[in-house]
């Protein structure tokens, strides 16, 4: 009886139906195509050793592999729950947060805060409205690198009383040589409560939608962190 070469039709089949499903497959699956590769071998010449070998070792990374996305998807989970847990304790505290938006309430005064990464001989604050125009400029001198902040009274370079909304500042430092100092934007405020949107933490500081990453310095709401104007 002629025995006739096996061509690997069944073996091509099922792996086309598991790569037609998409490039991942679980550990049923790669079973599943080794015992049917194993089926249909060719008798007249059988896997090799080394080969079979091979794709057990492939079988024993796939299922490391998926191990380890599962620990990493819990530890995700849980530090996200510390995260969210974290958040919800900030509530009632003043927050100094990265970022340069501000909410100008009626008859309002708005501390602008910047961050120095060294001591600066100049800085200079614009203060700019919806469209992007400049509307105040504010200085202060010799500050020494950390945290500052400073008092704008809602008012432009006239004097005049500015309507209340959504302003932005941009902040410029340099050294007595001229050199430019880094400095980061910040915005203070009390922390009113927090929001989750796809799983993350937002506290809600005066209005505004702070992301928990974004939070620079903590502190007591009764604590008085001025100075220069």
């Amino acid at each position: 009886m002629e025995i006739l070469p096996f061509t690997g039709a069944a073996s091509a089949t099922t792996g086309t139906d598991a790569a037609s499903s998409g490039n991942d497959i679980g550990q049923d699956a790669f079973l599943q195509l080794l015992i049917t590769q194993m089926r249909y071998q060719d008798p007249l010449s059988p896997m090799e050793n080394e080969e079979f070998i091979a794709q057990l070792a492939q079988f024993s990374s796939l299922e490391q592999m998926q191990q380890l996305n599962t620990n990493f998807e819990s530890m995700l989970a849980f530090n996200q729950s510390e995260a969210n847990s974290a958040a919800t304790s900030l509530i009632g505290r003043e927050v100094r947060a990265a970022g340069n938006e501000i909410q100008l309430g009626e008859n309002g005064t708005e501390s602008l805060g910047y961050f120095l990464s060294s001591t600066a001989s100049a800085v200079e604050i614009q203060v700019k409205d919806g469209s992007g125009q400049t509307v105040r400029t504010l200085v202060a001198n010799d500050l020494e690198a950390g945290s500052h902040q400073i008092e704008w009274d809602g008012r432009d370079a006239a004097g005049s009383r500015l309507p209340a909304g959504t302003y932005t500042f941009t902040t410029q430092a340099r050294t007595q040589s001229g050199d430019p100092v880094a400095v980061t934007n910040t915005v203070v405020g009390m922390v009113d409560g927090v929001t989750f949107q796809s799983g993350q933490a937002l506290l809600l500081v005066e209005g505004r939608e702070v992301p928990l990453s974004s939070i620079l310095e903590v502190f007591a709401a009764s604590s008085e962190d001025g100075d220069e104007g």
